[in-house]
């Protein structure tokens, strides 16, 4: 599936899974490389800090995993399953704008490890009625 515009100004890709929470995973030989999505790093606007979690660190589903600092805001990221850190993109300690330059390339956060399956994922088209919902709410 190709790549899905919304509101002409967040895209979202065809080729990830997704998170009620702003987050995209993609799995890769088990393991699901993650980062927040498009919507969220727009959203956020110029970052200046990431917190990431250490090696070996697990969270259930939903649990804070780090933190995003921005100029205008902080922002949580969530597990979108329950799992297990296993590689962290610590380039993103000493510069954090890939994630608003290229949040699905090189802007990836952590790499993790389900501990108890990926049911929650929501898919391509799914999570863009979810933007477009929150976008025409103002909620975003």
């Amino acid at each position: 599936m190709g790549d899905i515009r919304v509101k002409d100004k967040y895209t979202v890709k065809g080729d990830v899974s997704y998170s009620k929470t702003h987050e995209w995973t993609k799995e890769d030989g088990g393991v699901w490389l993650y980062g927040v999505t498009n919507y969220a790093s727009v959203e956020l606007g110029e970052l200046a800090y990431v917190e990431l979690p250490a090696v070996g660190d697990t969270f259930s589903e939903g649990d804070s995993m780090g933190i995003i600092e921005a100029l205008k805001a902080v922002s949580d990221f969530y597990a979108p399953f329950d799992c297990e850190i296993v590689e962290a993109n610590v380039d993103l300690e000493d510069d954090a704008a890939p994630i608003t330059e290229d949040c699905y390339g090189a802007g990836w956060i952590v790499k993790v490890k389900p501990t108890n399956g990926t049911d929650s994922l929501i898919g391509p088209e799914d999570y863009a009625k979810l933007v477009e919902k929150e976008v025409e709410e103002g909620s975003h």
